[in-house]
């Protein structure tokens, strides 16, 4: 059984977390199955949004313990130079929007997935942690920072270093989440935003993306440096002119992301 699967409706990609008996734990195989399918959607051009989900009562106890820990202490990579690496620590940069939703226990890894995610959402039941003080480590994918990043120095702080537990609406409160849904509702939620997100020009929402990375990576000015050349660029594709004879017309665009 694949411990990641992928379907793919139109324009968007929906992946799931598929070890559902460990608590969704993420072990080496799982982690090296998020990049390849990450590197082959990143490059397909009929893809414009990737959905991610999870089987199962809880979104990720965390990793597989007895699995990673002795790879990674042996300093073992389970993402290739090449791969999109979905937490964003390694290798290329990923280009199209991921939107997260979350369930049940989001720990650890789970927690440090959803905090490199364009848009997560929280099922009211979820609970979120970095449990990692506990056993000798910090949360070093990268959650720490986009934590402070989000929830600001405090809160954040507080939650890495006591290794407490916080629901699904502080996380709303915390900026770790944008929206919140029944359980129920959740997936349907961020279902709906893939999808909206697909129905928009893909050269656009690429740039963005591309843009908003240069500003976290390496702040304004470096950001505000493509902002002339990506109007230009933007502004003399087929997208756009598609959406000013969508607007003339009274109908909706149809990009072809051209």
């Amino acid at each position: 059984m694949p411990t990641v699967t992928c379907e793919v409706t139109g324009h968007l990609a929906h992946l799931r977390l598929n070890r559902p008996e460990s608590g969704n734990r993420f072990s080496m195989e799982m982690f090296g199955a998020l990049g390849r399918i990450f590197t082959e959607l990143d490059t397909d051009p009929s893809i414009r949004c990737l959905l991610l989900t999870a089987e199962g009562a809880d979104f990720s106890l965390g990793v597989d313990v007895g699995d990673v820990l002795p790879c990674w202490a042996a300093g073992k990579n389970p993402f290739e130079d090449h791969q999109i690496n979905p937490f964003g620590t390694t290798g290329p940069r990923r280009r199209k929007p991921l939107v997260t939703v979350a369930q049940g226990q989001c720990f650890n890894a789970g927690l440090e997935l959803v905090l490199a995610s364009d848009i997560a959402v929280a099922a009211d039941n979820c609970r979120f942690a970095f449990h990692e003080m506990r056993f000798g480590v910090y949360p070093f994918g990268g959650g720490l920072f986009r934590l402070i990043r989000a929830a600001g120095w405090n809160a954040a702080m507080r939650h890495s270093l006591t290794a407490k537990e916080f629901c699904a609406d502080e996380a709303l409160r915390m900026n770790v989440v944008a929206l919140t849904a029944p359980l129920a509702e959740a997936e349907a939620t961020g279902l709906a935003l893939a999808h909206d997100i697909c129905r928009k020009a893909p050269l656009a929402v690429q740039a963005a993306m591309a843009q908003a990375q240069v500003w976290a990576d390496h702040g304004e000015a470096a950001a505000l440096e493509r902002s002339v050349p990506d109007i230009i660029r933007l502004l003399s594709s087929r997208d756009a002119a598609e959406a000013m004879r969508a607007m003339a017309e009274g109908r909706p665009p149809i990009f072809s992301g051209q």
